[in-house]
Parts: structure tokens; C-alpha cells; sequence
């Protein structure tokens, strides 16, 4: 039989950060189509950060994500959580939604974006 070999210890050191956005809804509100991506990202409406300070993208470009870093994400518009979950399809200049039916992101409603970078590195000696 075959001798196993194992690492004398294992360690797992996780980091995180946490990244807020907000954005008011235009007078007219945003219009969601049936099926169709629409892009609210900070190319298209004014999104802060919460230091109040306006953006020109996101802190992070969750498409291309660093080895060892998982992203996940919480869209709450109104107080309502819309959405959450593992985020793999988000740039740092692009969020589309896609509605599964035609909806309206209400006059002025408050939009809130969390994003979650966990970032896990794995040694072994």
C-alpha cells in the first residue's frame, strides 16, 4: 500500500471588502422592457459611492475576477431586495438588469447596490 502524504498544517486566510452605491431614479423613472438587458450602470445613470461622491464606474470588474476572489452581490430598489446572489456578468462601467416582464424603476426611487469581494488565499506547508 501506497504511503499518503499530507501537508503539516493547512491555513485559509479570507478578506473581504464591501462597496456601496446608491443612485436616485430620474423624474421619469427608468423603463425595464420584457427580456431585454437594460444598462443602469454609471455610464448611463449617476451612481455615488457612500462617501457621496459621484462615480464614473465601480470599484471592482467582477467579470475578471483575481484567483481566490469570489464577488456576490444585493440590488435593492425602494427598500426591497430585487435581487442577490453570486455576481460573475457585472463590469466596472456596465449593470444590466433583465426583467422578465416590462417594469418601471419608479420616479426618483432609491436604488442601492452592494457588492462583496471575498477574497480567500489557501497555504499549505
Amino acid at each position: 500500500m501506497a504511503d499518503l502524504i499530507l501537508p503539516r498544517s493547512l491555513s485559509v486566510a479570507v478578506d473581504y471588502q464591501i462597496y456601496n452605491y446608491f443612485m436616485t431614479a430620474p423624474l421619469l423613472g427608468i423603463a425595464l422592457p420584457s427580456a431585454t438587458a437594460t444598462d443602469i450602470g454609471p455610464t448611463q445613470e449617476t451612481w455615488e459611492d457612500d462617501t457621496g461622491t459621484t462615480i464614473t464606474e465601480f470599484a471592482v470588474d467582477v467579470s475578471n475576477p483575481p484567483a481566490g476572489t469570489t464577488y456576490a452581490y444585493q440590488l435593492i430598489i425602494e427598500g426591497q431586495v430585487q435581487e442577490e446572489g453570486l455576481m460573475t456578468d457585472v463590469t466596472n462601467t456596465v449593470l444590466e438588469l433583465t426583467s422578465a416582464s416590462a417594469g418601471t424603476i419608479p420616479s426618483l426611487a432609491r436604488v442601492v447596490l452592494t457588492i462583496y469581494q471575498v477574497d480567500t488565499t489557501t497555504s499549505y506547508s
